[in-house]
């Protein structure tokens, strides 16, 4: 039987495809051993390379200046991939950054899927590692260009033709996820019918008491990790027992998702949702003045929201925001030996209040200036566009507009509550949004260019 592949490799911004960015992407196509296709580009991933990443790939910010972002070539990697088997080594490492970014541009992308470490593992047993390097350097696969796309694309495709020889039947493909259990009470149809796509969902019992609220990139596949046969936490299998009926709510994409979720939970309240019921975000950061007069970056618990202040999940969320701060201004971070050494040379040099504004421009270069904006992103349809409204940097309303006749579709009312202002704070910086000024809110007015979010708060 006649197979087609898609070898793909890809670099990024990091390691978490939900707070990073692809900055290159090659895609082999190959049909019955021939290799039909080659395809490759750098892609300006609209945020900054960290310097690690540019030691490790060679690609910088001045690489990627003029490349197309991913939208623009986002067509093209849907015809080459269509009806083809995504092969990559470690698949779902690439696979899912590159899901990822069609979901923030309102497109499902589905492939089946190969990975070349676990078939390398079964058909080409006995070595140490199966690193991409080490495997290719104990069977004498070249690398032309190792940690750039291409080059590790090219090797993979060497891989992948030498396990296919020791195979005589195509290999078996990669499942998404683990079979699952449906609760007694479910109708598998109500399971069937939920949604791939961004959203709140809502578990109820069969008096029709809501249990708990969840919110998902992918509804479906969020929704059959609670129905995992493995389950133990004793909880999770009670609240598993219970679920007769499952609803949802799409939202087009996950902040209108995770607004939503935070919204129903502190007006519902359900049994199960213990966790969102604490805040989400307590850790605070802000600029403060010592008795010397210098400026130092302060990590505090609570408090509210000021122009001054980060919000994180945890301290050690805290602490490495922090040190990217100083490793940006002085080069190392707060625990380095030499990081006094080389702060109190830097104000020697240009004296304690030049010292304080470097160090404020640096905090202070990506936080909105204004305290009343709103967001656009991905409606729930291609014909749809999604504007999250915010005022006091607290957001209280997402907004649906039909992008064809320029119409609000439908408006849902939040809670403008400070976890809601601090999860917008914390989204944003991790995910290099652009906001519109409050006093024109439709889908057509210009971004307001001056207020840009283009870097990565992992």
């Amino acid at each position: 039987m006649k197979q087609s592949y898609s070898i793909i490799d890809i670099e990024t911004t990091g390691g978490r495809s939900g707070s990073n960015k692809i900055t290159e992407i090659a895609i082999i196509n190959i049909d019955d051993g021939i290799i039909t296709d080659t395809y490759s580009t750098l892609i300006n991933p609209e945020r900054n390379i960290p310097w690690a990443i540019t030691q490790l790939t060679g690609i910088d910010n001045d690489m990627v200046a003029d490349a197309p972002k991913f939208y623009e070539v986002a067509k093209k990697i849907v015809e080459l991939t269509k009806d083809r088997i995504f092969v990559a080594h470690n698949v779902f490492f690439d696979y899912n950054f590159i899901k990822y970014e069609f979901s923030e541009l309102g497109y499902q992308y589905k492939r089946a899927k190969l990975c070349t470490v676990r078939l390398a593992r079964k058909h080409l047993p006995g070595h140490k590692s199966y690193s991409l390097g080490k495997i290719c350097a104990d069977l004498q696969i070249p690398i032309e260009g190792r940690h750039r796309a291409l080059g590790d694309a090219t090797a993979t495709t060497k891989l992948f033709k030498m396990i296919l020889e020791k195979e005589d039947n195509p290999p078996l493909i990669e499942e998404d996820s683990k079979k699952i259990a449906l609760p007694a009470k479910l109708e598998r149809a109500e399971y069937e019918n939920l949604p791939t796509k961004p959203g709140v969902y809502f578990f109820y019992d069969e008096a029709g008491v809501l249990l708990y609220i969840g919110k998902s990139k992918e509804i479906k596949k969020r929704v059959s990790s609670h129905f995992r046969p493995d389950i133990k936490r004793s909880r999770d299998l009670e609240l598993k027992n219970r679920i007769a009926k499952v609803t949802y709510t799409e939202t087009g994409n996950e902040l209108a998702a995770l607004l939503l979720e935070s919204h129903e939970i502190k007006t519902n309240r359900p049994y199960y949702n213990r966790a969102l019921k604490r805040r989400k975000f307590p850790k605070h950061m802000e600029l403060k003045a010592t008795l010397s007069g210098e400026k130092v970056i302060h990590i505090f618990h609570g408090g509210e929201l000021e122009k001054s202040t980060y919000a994180f999940s945890n301290k050690k969320n805290a602490e490495r925001k922090r040190d990217f701060f100083y490793l940006q201004f002085i080069g190392v971070g707060l625990d380095h030996p030499e990081f006094n050494q080389r702060k109190d040379k830097l104000i020697e040099k240009v004296g304690i209040d030049q010292f304080n504004l470097l160090l404020e421009k640096t905090f202070f270069n990506k936080v909105p200036q204004k305290r009343d904006f709103s967001i656009e992103l991905a409606g729930r349809n291609n014909k749809e566009t999604c504007i999250i409204n915010i005022k006091d940097y607290k957001p209280y309303e997402i907004s649906y507009y039909d992008l064809e006749n320029q119409e609000n579709v439908e408006t849902i009312k939040i809670k403008g509550t400070q976890d809601n202002a601090d999860l917008i704070r914390n989204y944003m910086a991790r995910h290099g949004l652009k906001i519109k000024p409050s006093n024109d809110l439709s889908p057509n007015n210009q971004i307001d260019d001056d207020i840009d979010y283009e870097y990565d708060f992992s």
